[in-house]
Order: structure tokens, then sequence, then C-alpha cells
């Protein structure tokens, strides 16, 4: 039995060297199809650069639109206009103390204003 053992362990050794030389394209894309079909498309993302800081410009013209909208949240707002959401969360807590906005629903993650009439 000893010897099978061995006879086994170097076939084993043997094999993957022969195989890692040439990788056979058609085997490979066979087993991505496999993958795809198991897992399902995935989905392409794309990263955008945004303004970490919201231009005066951009300010001074969210204070005269916001009047004329429902329902206001930072998520919506800064894919608007390319500014990063932390950066608009601020503004929006900062029209809330000066009194333009007031709070209509609050959870963790999301905050909808609605402008004071």
């Amino acid at each position: 039995m000893a010897k099978k053992g061995k006879a086994v362990k170097e076939e084993v050794v043997k094999a993957p060297e022969i195989e890692d030389e040439r990788l056979d394209k058609t085997e490979v894309l066979t087993k991505v199809k496999k993958m795809a079909k198991k897992y399902g498309k995935v989905a392409n993302i794309e990263l955008k650069q945004r303004d970490p800081y919201v231009p005066r410009a951009l300010e001074n013209k969210l204070r005269q639109d916001i009047v004329k909208m429902k329902a206001i949240t930072a998520n919506d707002l800064a894919a608007r206009h390319d500014v990063r959401v932390s950066a608009m969360k601020k503004l929006l807590l900062t029209m809330e103390d000066e009194g333009l906005i007031e709070r209509i629903a609050s959870s963790s993650r999301l905050k909808v204003f609605n402008p004071v009439q």
C-alpha cells in the first residue's frame, strides 16, 4: 500500500505542472459562463468625483429654489448638483437653524425637510 500512495502523490504533483504551462481558453470561458449563470450579472459601479464643499453661487441658488420644493433631502440635492452628501447635509442643517426649512421626518440615515411658509 505504501507504494501506491507514493505513486499517486507523484502523479498529482506532475499533472498540475503540465496544465499550468498551457491554459485552454475555452475551458476558462466555460467556467466564466457557469459562474455568470450561478451568480447572475454583476452591476457596474461608476464612481464620481464630487465637490467636498458647496460653492457660494450654488448655495445662494439653493436658498432661492428651496422655497419651491415640496420635499428636500440631502441625497437628492447632492445628486443633482454633484456635491458630496455630507456637504449638503451640513448646508441643510444650517438652513434649518436659520429657519428657512423645517424637518418633516427623520431617521438615522435620512432627514426629509420642507420649506417654511
